[in-house]
């Protein structure tokens, strides 16, 4: 089962007001097929990636240099490539996406923040990963932002895009309880190393980082007050973090890091619980209150996603031995355990998956 965001903890709100008129309007493609349908939605997104990704990985590297200036520190520049390189993918490809719902794309202000989002989704990340502060201190920055006396560079500008971000929250207390919830998945998800742990207890984990991570976004952006919007990030953050996993199955061995496809020894089971997982994302996308065609054309421009995740549980269905289970994966090959999208076989896979998952109900 996908996991649930807790009501208790995270009260949904209430919609208050239509958010656009009532189904039976003009469909945009009345006597289109879905194959035209498909194709128009993902050409306009290329070309809309052609021309805006490399201005605002640029521009994202400046606004990272300014924090190097302001705080005396500097950044790995893996670090920023991945931080310039992810916000626009995601500018592109997740968060205009929503904003087409309403017949726009983002703008500057929604825009910028969404670099902000990476930069402190990259700071946090090198804090937890290289041990840089203790859980109680995290805790402390969090709960107390204003009277942060951490002199640690890193500390220091995420306190400062921690508190830009909330003060461009739509709705502040909501979004905190949001960045709460994250923090508590990041905690759980220490659980992953080097310990025994149940995959009903991954999966848990792995939804919650996910769901809430992206979640967090969608409080950046001037979208109409929905529980079932806010569902729908969430599913989507949960199924992207999944495909992460089944991409980086290679690295997290490497660094004892249990997931759910690098634990499992059936494939099957693998894909039965991705298989959920999309069905989920889809559901929720058919329970958002907008036209027919708004919801058809979102699950085209965002059936990339999962359709990156069958890519690589096909590459995993090639390993399966004579009985019918995963060997195991330690013994495999980097190589056989990558996916190279460079492939041109592996792209037309991918356009095939995706076409797939935007037609069927």
């Amino acid at each position: 089962m996908v996991a649930k965001r807790n009501e208790a903890t995270h009260p949904s709100p209430k919609r208050d007001v239509p958010i656009t008129p009532k189904e039976g309007a003009n469909p945009k493609f009345p006597n289109f097929t879905p194959m035209f349908k498909f194709a128009y939605h993902i050409i306009v997104l290329i070309f809309k990636a052609l021309f805006n990704l490399k201005s605002s990985a640029a521009e994202t590297v400046s606004i990272i240099g300014q924090y190097e200036n302001k705080y005396q520190g500097v950044f790995e520049k893996a670090a920023i490539q991945k931080a310039a390189r992810f916000q626009g993918v995601q500018q592109v490809f997740i968060n205009d996406t929503f904003a087409n719902l309403i017949g726009r794309n983002t703008n500057s202000f929604e825009r910028n923040a969404n670099k902000l989002y990476f930069i402190l989704t990259g700071v946090y990340d090198d804090i937890i990963d290289q041990n840089l502060l203790s859980t109680n201190e995290l805790d402390e920055l969090f709960a107390n932002p204003y009277n942060n006396h951490q002199q640690l560079f890193e500390a220091r500008v995420l306190v400062d895009v921690h508190l830009q971000l909330l003060n461009r929250a739509n709705n502040p207390m909501e979004y905190l309880t949001v960045v709460n919830n994250i923090h508590q998945a990041q905690k759980d998800s220490i659980k992953q190393i080097n310990q025994a742990i149940s995959q009903e207890e991954i999966l848990d984990i792995t939804s919650r980082k996910g769901g809430y991570s992206l979640l967090m976004c969608r409080h950046y952006i001037n979208l109409p007050n929905s529980k079932e919007l806010d569902d729908c990030w969430y599913q989507l953050g949960a199924v992207i973090q999944f495909t992460n996993d089944l991409f980086d199955i290679y690295k997290d061995l490497k660094e004892n890091i249990s997931t759910y496809p690098n634990t499992s020894k059936n494939v099957f089971e693998i894909k039965d619980c991705y298989d959920n997982l999309v069905k989920e994302l889809k559901a929720a996308i058919q329970s958002i209150p907008f036209e027919q065609n708004k919801k058809d054309a979102l699950l085209i421009k965002l059936s990339f996603i999962p359709a990156f995740g069958y890519l690589a549980i096909d590459n995993l269905i090639q390993l399966v031995n004579k009985d019918g289970y995963l060997p195991d994966l330690n013994t495999i090959e980097r190589k056989d355990l990558i996916i190279d999208m460079e492939k041109n076989i592996n792209r037309i896979k991918l356009i095939r998956t995706a076409y797939s998952i935007s037609k069927s109900n």
